[in-house]
């Protein structure tokens, strides 16, 4: 259900020369807090989990303006969200965003369970965003997408199961993606701050940034998050973090793992895949489990240690 919830508005009254003058009208718009339940039904007078203003998190996002928190309570929510517009979104700790029975791609094509683009930016903290992809190859592309400029501040959230299903060796199936989309052939730029996130059961890719434009370079820094691979696997060489085409990243007190090949093609399963980036910092803080190789470099990467 669609409602509107209260804003605040002011008007300021001054005298001037011993004379009471009413200033402009000039309404003053308080940022509101949205709460997202998915029951009982939402109703505009929502002020709790247990009296929440919607249903469903896009509904909320929609209906919410630049500034805004929208509080997601303990439940599943089976629905795709697209952010574009700058947002707090204060997860429970229990709350699940569930890829749906039928993923809706969007305008490059891309069949993402969250995405954040249109310059926005936007804090997250306290989901689980769930796969899998409801059919074999190509059903599902990423859990959380940031596109468009957008700049997404990520903490204590879990990315789970982006893959299709069942498991399989095309190439799609990534946790997080910032900036250019997988295969796209027009760049594009997004930015992140990844702290204490948990990603794993994905099929290609943990975690990708991609893309420069116009000498701006996607970047992101990425903090205390844990990466698990399949583990040996003949399907596909699956990569725990991948910078590419320019972007730049900062890795710190990471672990990275279980990203092992064991197919006949000619491929490597890496835990920190680096092409022709424009810098990557991965320190001495982090370490790296079972993979068939820690740290593949192609063309210039920046700075690492092995």
């Amino acid at each position: 259900m669609v409602h509107t919830f209260t804003r605040v508005g002011a008007a300021l009254a001054v005298a001037v020369a011993g004379l009471a003058v009413a200033a402009p009208v000039v309404p003053v718009a308080a940022a509101a807090t949205i709460y997202v339940s998915p029951s009982p039904p939402g109703t505009v007078l929502g002020s709790s989990c247990a009296l929440p203003n919607y249903n469903t998190i896009q509904g909320a996002v929609t209906a919410s303006s630049s500034g805004d928190t929208i509080v997601v309570c303990p439940g599943t929510y089976v629905e795709q969200v697209t952010v574009g517009k700058t947002l707090t979104l204060a997860g429970s700790g229990n709350a699940i965003v569930q890829a749906p029975g039928t993923l809706v791609a969007d305008a490059a094509g891309k069949k993402n369970v969250v995405e954040v683009n249109n310059a926005a930016s936007v804090t997250m903290a306290g989901f689980t965003v769930a796969g899998p992809g409801p059919s074999s190859c190509g059903s599902i592309d990423t859990g959380i997408a940031v596109f468009g400029g957008a700049n997404l501040n990520l903490s204590n959230t879990t990315v789970r199961d982006i893959r299709d299903n069942p498991f399989s060796g095309c190439q799609n199936g990534e946790g997080i993606r910032i900036g250019t989309p997988r295969y796209s052939t027009t760049p594009d730029t997004g930015f992140a701050t990844i702290n204490d996130v948990n990603v794993y059961d994905y099929q290609k890719n943990a975690i990708v940034v991609a893309g420069s434009v116009g000498g701006v370079n996607s970047s992101a820094q990425i903090t205390n998050t844990v990466t698990t691979g399949q583990g040996p696997t003949p399907l596909i060489a699956n990569n725990g973090i991948e910078v590419v085409n320019g972007a730049t990243a900062s890795i710190s007190g990471s672990t990275i793992r279980d990203n092992f090949y064991t197919g006949t093609a000619k491929a490597v399963a890496c835990g920190l895949l680096i092409i022709s980036a424009s810098g990557v910092n991965n320190d001495n803080t982090n370490v790296y489990i079972g993979n068939q190789k820690n740290v593949c470099v192609h063309s210039k990467g920046g700075d690492f240690q092995p």
